[in-house]
């Protein structure tokens, strides 16, 4: 995982979610943009684009736990990756 992107027009309280994100997760860049160009999405629910994958949820509660479950994911990838060189 590289990129967070949040949609400034989404009016999700999303602009909480990112200032959080930002502020945990230092290595991964987390930008908000004017627009996303998700419009459809962006009016009906709040969502974000991973390394250009639409990831949404019905509240913004909904979307943190689907950006941190796509975060533990990439973890445990990483760390299985790790353990199996030795």
């Amino acid at each position: 995982m590289e990129k967070i992107y949040f949609c400034r027009e989404n009016g999700f309280e999303t602009k909480k979610l990112y200032k959080f994100f930002k502020s945990i997760y230092k290595e991964i860049k987390i930008k908000r943009k004017d627009c996303l160009g998700k419009c459809k999405i962006c009016k009906n629910c709040p969502f974000v684009l991973i390394d250009g994958e639409v990831v949404k949820g019905t509240t913004v509660d909904e979307l943190y736990y689907e950006v941190n479950h796509r975060i533990s994911e990439e973890w445990w990838k990483f760390r299985g990756n790790r353990c199996s060189r030795k």
